[in-house]
């Protein structure tokens, strides 16, 4: 740099994209940390060997907090896509006695 000077900045690389694979007896809970509101779009599937359908509750306040007053419900062998602001987890809860299936969801740490 011209004059000797030197800009110093620290980067902090926030994954924005979580793709597992999720096995349930009773609730999963996909907890992601961000430090504003974030914006969340993805999908859940439910396969086709689960023994029920899914509940998916989003969370906010972290994996204890409080479910927001919506939720939604995935049969064995589909999936449903979502898009939801505000939120920092997801509980994956089934009555069945076993479910499994994928979790995909992109995280937009400024949607405003």
């Amino acid at each position: 740099m011209p004059g000797g000077d030197t800009l110093c900045c620290q980067i902090k690389v926030i994954p924005n994209h979580i793709d597992t694979q999720w096995v349930a007896n009773h609730a999963v809970v996909v907890p992601y940390l961000a430090d504003l509101p974030a914006a969340i779009t993805g999908y859940v599937l439910n396969h086709s060997s689960s023994k029920g359908p899914v509940t998916i509750h989003f969370l906010r306040g972290g994996s204890a907090g409080a479910p927001l007053p919506f939720a939604f419900t995935v049969e064995a062998g589909a999936y449903q896509s979502f898009t939801v602001i505000g939120v920092d987890a997801i509980r994956i809860a089934t009555e069945a006695d076993f479910a499994s299936g994928e979790l995909n969801i992109l995280v937009n740490f400024s949607p405003f």
